[in-house]
């Protein structure tokens, strides 16, 4: 028995489907009874029904009909919801805790007061030297990030049957501004020129004047105060200390054995950053692009003071060429991290 999708059959396809029923596959307009020249097919169709009524109850369907594919079984549609799971989604924390500064220029230069000539005490009517301070120079360079998505004109046709044209770009473009996203944290964290000069130095990199290596040691509280005074003294106050998440977990049990209180969560800290807690003076957060590994797990600890995104361009769409059945476009930022007082912050490295 035929069905028919959409508007429904026409008046000619009921009528073909009418004749089935009554002569089964005899063609059109043939004489199928004329007694008079001994023509009688009135069984022959007869049994042809018969065998087709039969052929159906036969043919019964279940869930397992047609044989397994890859999608599940022949005769039973599959339906695919709206959107798309994304495994690989990270979260971007010091990308929106960083300052972001605008920038003219290819490098983001400042000058540094390095050594006071300071005060003297002298005596009546001494004579007076100048007393000299030190300045310098520094300058980094702009670097220059790109996420580029292409739509070709089969997928978005094909896409349609699912959505719309515009879906398939919508969600190529959505990744393309996630993963422009950990891009900057991964580079914000991990940046080293020396390995690949077309990124920035991240704040491994810049921190290099207050280093503790615990040599494959787990941490100990003692040891975070410790880097708070090595900062203070270094005329430093960090206010933000960002680690990897064993790591975070393992300065909780610490606080909860030792102070007989859970960690205190962070009261306004923004967009959500998840588990933050207040220690001492700081806020201790955790990033998925922190090492991970033991051993090479460490604590950075951050006065935000210093620490910002210079900007010469600030993430922008852009559509390219057209030059074949596809649409091409990138997302492009030009910048760099800029730590304009490393001495200010502190890590701890080596972390079992």
């Amino acid at each position: 028995m035929k069905s028919y999708f959409g508007a429904g059959p026409t008046s000619s396809q009921k009528a073909y489907e009418a004749y089935e029923k009554s002569f089964a596959d005899l063609p059109h307009e043939t004489k199928y009874y004329d007694p008079w020249n001994g023509v009688d097919m009135r069984k022959d169709i007869q049994v042809k029904l018969l065998k087709r009524i039969e052929s159906i109850r036969k043919a019964s369907i279940d869930s397992q009909t047609g044989g397994a594919g890859t999608a599940g079984y022949a005769l039973i549609p599959v339906w695919v919801i709206p959107g798309i799971v994304d495994r690989t989604r990270a979260l971007t924390p010091l990308v929106e805790l960083i300052p972001r500064v605008s920038n003219k220029g290819l490098t983001h230069d400042f000058n540094v007061l390095t050594a006071k000539g300071g005060g003297n005490w002298r005596i009546e009517d001494a004579a007076l030297p100048d007393d000299t301070d030190t300045y310098d120079r520094v300058s980094v360079d702009m670097k220059f990030g790109y996420c580029v998505g292409r739509i070709t004109g089969p997928a978005a046709a094909g896409w349609a049957s699912w959505g719309d044209r515009g879906t398939a770009f919508a969600q190529d473009l959505a990744v393309k501004m996630r993963a422009a996203k950990e891009l900057e944290e991964d580079a914000i964290i991990n940046g080293d020129v020396d390995t690949n000069s077309e990124e920035y130095d991240g704040l491994i990199q810049w921190i290099s004047t207050n280093t503790t290596n615990l040599s494959s040691t787990p941490v100990t509280l003692a040891d975070i105060r410790a880097e708070f005074a090595t900062t203070f003294n270094a005329y430093g106050y960090p206010t933000l200390c960002v680690t990897d998440a064993a790591t975070h977990e393992y300065i909780k049990g610490l606080l909860h054995a030792y102070l007989r209180q859970p960690a205190q969560p962070t009261e306004g800290m923004p967009f959500g950053i998840p588990g933050a807690f207040f220690y001492g003076q700081a806020n201790f957060i955790k990033s998925q692009y922190m090492p991970t590994t033991s051993n090479s797990r460490r604590i950075l600890f951050l006065d935000m003071n210093y620490i910002y995104m210079a900007v010469l361009q600030d993430w922008t769409y852009e559509e390219l060429a057209k030059t074949n059945d596809s649409d091409k476009y990138m997302m492009k930022v030009y910048e760099a991290l800029v730590v304009t007082y490393e001495g200010a912050c502190s890590q701890i490295y080596g972390i079992t």
